[in-house]
């Protein structure tokens, strides 16, 4: 009885998990269902490739179980496990064919050893540009590898997401890491984070042209190209990427700090709020009331309390012919950052004569890229890479 006791738990906690793998693996093609719709894309993009396997060797465990005692509970543990398998391995396979509709080759090696953004000891240089409210605000510069010999390297720069008020420069560390061995001058900008009772909407834009104004004046004695600049960020980082690079092509990006910006030429934007109202109203039960405090924190109040400084902040706003070529690159289940507003930002987008590329991932939560070498990354870093070349911002 004793030596059975263990056995049975271990039973026990198997089969409870397979059970959660399967309702996750329901969630992928029911979006709507609170918490289960949020959580079936999140843990395909972290762990797909694992859990199609383990989810299949649960259900060949829970159907030899089953045909041995004929129990229930055996027979519902087999068939989650099976749901598991079957729809993880779906969802997967829906989002290679859209890699590869778009030119882009998954390694699935690399998506079994997707790891963290961590890149171990490499230290990339970091400078100040700027202070804001006793806070230092620096740039990270990744030095390009292999670039082109006796040619200056393009320049890629990045704005971090976090809902305005939090992560890092520094949290996407591999991906930077990736774009400077392809050849890249890669920079990381950080800008001051909002909080509660400091709303950062006014300063935050005009600090990061300076940033700008920085990356042009010191481009070139770190290897780059001051004339080859593009732009990408995610979220939050989306947002202000966007809102930048369309300002400053513009002509109405009013630095914090003296000096010229430079044109950009490329921007791409991965899941960005480009509208922070609809945001705002995000109907989601769960995720919604997290983009509610985002955009209350960064903006000081509500649409209703404060609309100019709503519209200040769409990208939508700063909309003009002259913006650079954009690519947007759009899970299809996000929940935090509603896909359809982007989906309408591409259009007015388009129909001013922007070349806007939008590119859709399904079964794609917020954030379905953080993990370095998932398929989600490899689409997204290989979708940059190639757009990039397109308009002649390639090593």
């Amino acid at each position: 009885m004793n030596a059975l006791f263990p056995s049975r738990i271990l039973r026990g906690l198997a089969g409870i998990i397979l059970a959660l793998l399967g309702l996750a693996a329901i969630g992928l093609f029911a979006p709507s269902i609170p918490v289960l719709g949020e959580v079936g894309p999140l843990l395909m993009a972290s762990h797909g490739p694992w859990i199609s396997i383990l989810a299949l060797v649960g259900a060949i465990w829970a159907g030899v179980r089953w045909r041995r005692n004929r129990r229930r509970m055996a027979f519902v543990v087999a068939l989650l496990a099976l749901t598991a398998t079957l729809g993880m391995t779906f969802g997967q396979l829906r989002q290679i064919s859209v890699a590869q509709a778009n030119d882009v080759k998954i390694d699935l090696a690399q998506a079994l050893l997707a790891s963290g953004q961590a890149v171990g000891s490499a230290v990339p240089q970091t400078i100040i540009y700027a202070r804001q409210g006793g806070q230092d605000l620096p740039i990270d510069i990744y030095k390009p590898v292999g670039a082109a010999s006796g040619r200056s390297a393009p320049i890629f720069i990045y704005v971090h997401g976090g809902g305005w008020g939090a992560e890092t420069l520094r949290q996407r560390q591999a991906d930077l890491r990736w774009f400077s061995e392809r050849g890249y001058l890669v920079m990381s900008f950080e800008y001051p984070l909002a909080t509660e009772d400091r709303p950062t909407w006014n300063v935050t834009q005009p600090l990061l042209g300076c940033a700008l104004v920085w990356a042009k004046a010191n481009a070139a004695q770190l290897g780059g190209d001051p004339a080859r600049m593009a732009l990408w960020g995610e979220s939050a980082g989306g947002n202000l990427a966007i809102n930048i690079a369309y300002m400053a092509n513009a002509g109405t990006l009013k630095p914090a700090c003296a000096g010229s910006l430079p044109k950009i030429g490329a921007i791409a934007a991965l899941y960005p709020v480009v509208d922070p109202e609809r945001m705002y109203h995000n109907p989601a039960p769960l995720i919604g009331v997290f983009g509610r405090m985002m955009t209350t924190r960064y903006t000081g109040g509500t649409p209703a309390q404060y609309p100019d400084r709503y519209h200040e902040i769409g990208s939508a706003t700063h909309i003009t012919a002259k913006a650079p070529p954009t690519l947007l690159i759009i899970p299809e289940a996000d929940h935090l950052v509603v896909p359809e507003a982007a989906y309408a930002f591409a259009e007015k987008a388009s129909a001013a004569g922007i070349k806007a590329r939008l590119l859709r991932m399904p079964f794609a939560e917020h954030s379905f890229d953080l993990r370095s070498g998932s398929i989600g990354n490899q689409f997204v870093r290989q979708a940059m890479l190639g757009f990039l070349a397109e308009n002649g911002l390639e090593p």
